[in-house]
C-alpha cells in the first residue's frame, strides 16, 4: 500500500528541506544566531600552518 504514496512522500520531504534551508539561510542570523562568514580565528590558523619552518634531518 505505500508504494503508491512513496513519490507523494518524497516529493513533500525534499521541499520541506529545501524550505528549511532557505529559511535559515535568509532569517538565520536574526532567529538562530547563525553566521554567515567564516570565523578569522581559522584565517590565522591557516596562516600559521602555512607559515612554518621546515627542518631536513
Amino acid at each position: 500500500m505505500f508504494h503508491v504514496y512513496w513519490p507523494a512522500t518524497a516529493c513533500l520531504t525534499l521541499f520541506l528541506i529545501v524550505g528549511v534551508i532557505i529559511v535559515l539561510l535568509r532569517w538565520g542570523p536574526r532567529f538562530c544566531k547563525t553566521r554567515h562568514v567564516a570565523l578569522d580565528v581559522e584565517r590565522d590558523w591557516q596562516q600559521q600552518a602555512y607559515e612554518q619552518k621546515v627542518s631536513y634531518a
